[in-house]
């Protein structure tokens, strides 16, 4: 801490604690939503011992710290009960003198005065006397137009100007977060604002969520592409197929393996059809001994469909049940191989094997909840990380004779192409009569299809996502996602729309249903589900995205 800001304090210690002692604390009002009964508290710059003795009241167990000797010894001539429960303490070198784990930290008009450099140990030596989800409450003044230019106001005191957003992210890069944050009156100087944050240390021996899957993108060792073929697949899963996931009782979720290996079979179609030969594992070749584990089965199946229209026209097959017997069985066969590869691949290694589990008796791979939330969140950033890693780790295995560019294009190859809305349009042009599914106005043959939520958010050609529309609407609509009200509106249309389509092609509309709204055996009321799944789904999109709203 500041030298001359704890001289002006032991100076002045008698005149300021009984300035302080003389009027109620504004952080007390705070206190409730992060200190209980009971709590051990270690109060960091106790000062007057004015916090100290109020939580003592409430029924806390109070200790206290403060740099100033003479601090200390007001404090307790004010308040006796606080004898034996303060000893002198500095940050960033404070340790544990009471040699207690602390359930919770008031750091109340301190930090303010610390060299910005030690702000970092400061915070790192809160979070080492805090219990796994200790409480941190913490205060700073907002900008004092009265420093000089070394940031020191008339008495001497240093304060570091930083800003609450600074320390917020310090502190959550350590591993708590935020529980709230307030702005309010000083109580001396109503000119003067201060900022009070609640923190929850909830990653005390662990790395963030976030960091956990940064760990595995950056850090893990990577002999195949496929620990980020999962991270992959669950990004995009989190994205758009979050109700496929099971949420379990111990703080963990469960993801069917069958809809990665799924995932896992669309990425690497491009990627094996290609003409030019493209390692996915280190030391791979033409005629390499050990090529990755499921390959050739896989080129078997990309021959099968060479002439058929290739894995667009095979997603469509497969969804459908329209595959034939030799491709059924021969898809069978490769997503049990590239299930098994998941298990005894990322899934055993990844993160030295303390990220995911598999669960053989449902057939799902377990993730924490709190990495399942993260990848929720920042599922599309993950994805575009993901893709970029993938084709640099490429380029790496083929000595740099294939350019990431070029694997960043297959990788970006879609299941089903945009274009790829012949059966919509087929079962719409069949229809007698039809209307424009946002206007109502009627449709002649000349007509277009829209995706409800763009293709340009979500890549998405499901049979559920496309109505026909007038081209005019079309045109404005674009890229923009549909309001709530307008559904609300046209909610009888697309309804109708979405039962013309499944008698139409029952195999495919469930398949691609049951991703979206998470129910694999469909109750009568599927139109109602899966209308507000939709609704759910723009939203969070849009929330995501900063989309643009229609009309």
């Amino acid at each position: 801490m500041d030298e001359l800001t704890i001289k002006y304090y032991s100076n002045e210690a008698k005149n300021i604690s009984n300035k302080y002692n003389s009027i109620s604390s504004g952080i007390h009002e705070f206190f409730p939503v992060v200190f209980t009964k009971g709590m051990k508290i270690l109060d960091i710059g106790c000062g007057s011992g004015r916090d100290m003795a109020y939580l003592l009241k409430q029924g806390c167990d109070v200790y206290g710290i403060d740099a100033s000797p003479e601090m200390i010894s007001c404090a307790i001539e004010s308040y006796p009960e606080l004898n034996g429960r303060v000893k002198k303490g500095i940050l960033p070198n404070s340790g544990n003198p009471f040699n207690i784990e602390f359930d919770g930290v008031l750091c109340s008009a301190v930090l303010m005065h610390l060299p910005k450099e030690e702000l970092f140990d400061s915070a790192f030596a809160i979070k080492n006397i805090l219990k796994d989800d200790g409480k941190l409450l913490i205060s700073i003044p907002c900008d004092r137009p009265d420093l000089d230019e070394t940031y020191r106001d008339k008495n001497g005191r240093l304060y570091n100007s930083v800003k609450p957003e600074y320390l917020q992210l310090l502190f959550e890069r350590l591993g708590f977060s935020i529980i709230n944050k307030w702005k309010t009156k000083d109580t001396f100087r109503p000119d003067y604002t201060w900022y009070t944050i609640a923190f929850n240390l909830k990653h005390k021996s662990a790395l963030r969520p976030i960091d956990q899957v940064e760990s595995i993108l950056s850090k893990d060792r990577k002999t195949a592409t496929y620990k980020l073929a999962l991270i992959r697949a669950l990004s995009e899963i989190a994205i758009a197929e979050y109700n496929t996931v099971r949420w379990l009782s111990d703080g963990m979720v469960g993801i069917p393996l069958l809809l990665l290996a799924e995932k896992w079979l669309y990425y690497y179609w491009p990627v094996f059809e290609s003409s030019i030969f493209i390692p996915q594992i280190r030391g791979e070749s033409i005629n390499c001994k050990n090529p990755i584990a499921f390959r050739s089965l896989f080129m078997e199946l990309i021959e099968e469909y060479k002439k058929k229209g290739g894995l667009t026209q095979f997603v469509v097959d497969y969804r459908s049940k329209k595959l034939s017997k030799r491709s059924n069985e021969l898809v069978k066969t490769l997503l049990e191989k590239i299930g098994i590869t998941i298990i005894k691949g990322p899934v055993t290694y990844a993160a030295g094997g303390k990220l995911f589990k598999y669960k053989g008796d449902t057939k799902e791979i377990i993730i924490d909840s709190e990495i399942w939330i993260e990848l929720s969140i920042n599922g599309y950033w993950i994805r575009d990380a993901v893709l970029l890693r993938w084709a640099e780790l490429t380029s790496e295995m083929s000595k740099k004779e294939i350019k990431p560019s070029y694997v960043i294009d297959l990788l970006l190859t879609l299941p089903i192409e945009e274009r790829e809305v012949e059966d919509a349009r087929a079962v719409y042009s069949s229809l007698p009569s039809k209307e424009c599914t946002w206007t109502g106005n009627a449709l002649k043959q000349n007509f277009d299809i829209d995706h409800i939520i763009p293709f340009s958010l979500w890549h998405n050609n499901d049979l559920w996502n496309l109505v026909p529309v007038l081209r005019s609407v079309n045109n404005q609509k674009r890229d923009k996602l549909p309001t709530q009200s307008i559904l609300l509106n046209r909610k009888d249309c697309l309804l109708y729309y979405w039962d013309i389509l499944r008698k139409s092609y029952p195999f495919r509309f469930d398949n691609e249903m049951t991703k979206i709204i998470g129910v694999a055996s469909l109750p009568s009321n599927w139109h109602y589900i899966l209308f507000k799944n939709v609704s759910e789904a723009i939203e969070i999109t849009a929330i995501h995205k900063g989309c643009e709203r229609w009309p």
